[in-house]
């Protein structure tokens, strides 16, 4: 009787198998780039799905520019005129554990493709595979859960917070975004910073008649340097396997509007890298008091990534860990992330929040972005017994 037992759940898990790895086929061919109209339609093709199973699904769209004076908005780095975002939940769940997931991509990337090892395209990594596997895992369990799926996570986050606003509660989340099956219970901020360098225009042959704002771009650098190394210095443990738990970067320059002409203006945009526990009015004011005395202008435009974190001790950590231990056969990994995102609006609400998914996030928004199907299946594997499992 066992031996036909362990046959016909071999088959019923092979089948459920193909079923998933067909719906994220079907969702990375939806090109849902940030603020392009499949943005939406992949959170339409999450509503149809959910529904497709019985589901109770609320379905909205927002105008965010609505929210834009509210106190915790995200920011946005692409306009959109609206945001959808779905819920659903089996007929009599309260939703008390969570699946959340973005749809939304950045450009570029590999055409999506599937063979039997490995799934690639434009969000294989980050972070369709995850999401789908997150459905389906709930699918599986069935209880007291629900799936939540958003937009606009790339450049703030401002589906979430959509979400929250909607009324979106849970007493524990899972955000199966690319961790490669660690656990990731907290995450570093970022903000996206502008630096403006003033100078005076004048003819190249007369260039002693202006002011080369290139001239201020070796001190800018060597205080945001120092500041980088300051801010780094004395790092969490959750964070310190990290080369820099807190980067800052430069992205993109722009100066100057014709080669013989002295330059007038030169701007400078990156990213900045928020510490843990961290207010982001504390980081900014870090920032602009390192570049006093050069003449630089600061502007924080964009995503407002905030920190966020869940202890290590909390249950939810151990409820995770313990079915990734009976799923593997090893304990999984526990750290810090560099970057941010929407754990920390969750946490924020009073919602625990970890990461835990499949892929490896150094793909993510890269040329070569693909996960195996192997992570993707331990990943629904783990995520079907924590939602099992006691609270």
């Amino acid at each position: 009787m066992s031996c036909f037992c362990q046959v016909d759940t071999q088959r019923w898990q092979a089948v459920t198998m193909e079923q998933l790895l067909a719906d994220l086929e079907d969702l990375l061919a939806i090109g849902s780039v940030g603020g392009t109209p499949a943005e939406g339609q992949a959170q339409d093709w999450v509503a149809a799905t959910l529904r497709s199973w019985g589901w109770d699904v609320e379905h909205w769209t927002d105008d965010p520019v609505a929210h834009r004076n509210d106190p915790d908005y995200p920011g946005m780095e692409v306009a959109r005129p609206s945001v959808t975002g779905v819920i659903g939940r089996p007929p009599g769940s309260r939703g008390t554990r969570l699946i959340l997931g973005h749809t939304d991509v950045v450009p570029g990337g590999p055409s999506p493709t599937l063979d039997v090892r490995t799934i690639r395209g434009r969000g294989a990594v980050d972070m369709k595979a995850g999401l789908v596997a997150g459905m389906h895992a709930a699918r599986t369990a069935g209880g007291d859960i629900a799936v939540c799926a958003v937009s606009g996570e790339e450049d703030g986050g401002i589906g979430t917070y959509l979400a929250l606003q909607h009324g979106l509660t849970a007493r524990q989340c899972v955000i199966p975004e690319p961790t490669a099956l660690a656990i990731i219970p907290a995450n570093a901020g970022s903000l996206t910073f502008r630096i403006i360098l003033p100078g005076v225009s004048a003819h190249g042959a007369r260039r002693w008649d202006g002011h080369n704002a290139l001239e201020a771009l070796p001190e800018v650098m060597s205080r945001l340097q120092a500041l980088e190394s300051e801010r780094n210095s004395d790092v969490p443990e959750i964070l310190a396997s990290w080369p820099l738990a807190y980067p800052i970067s430069i992205g993109r320059v722009e100066g100057g509007d014709w080669p013989s002409t002295v330059m007038g203006e030169l701007r400078l945009e990156g990213r900045y890298g928020v510490r843990l526990y961290e207010t982001i009015t504390a980081a900014q004011q870090a920032f602009e008091e390192s570049l006093v005395g050069t003449g630089a202008v600061v502007e924080w435009f964009g995503g407002r990534f905030a920190p966020g974190s869940t202890p290590t001790e909390h249950p939810l950590v151990q409820q995770v860990s313990a079915a990734h231990q009976a799923v593997t056969g090893e304990p999984p990994s526990v750290y810090g992330a560099t970057y941010g995102s929407d754990l920390r609006q969750l946490v924020a609400a009073g919602i625990p929040t970890i990461q835990y998914g499949p892929g490896d996030a150094a793909l993510a928004h890269s040329d070569d972005e693909e996960v195996p199907v192997e992570q993707v299946r331990v990943c629904r594997d783990v995520l079907t017994a924590w939602l099992r499992s006691d609270t």
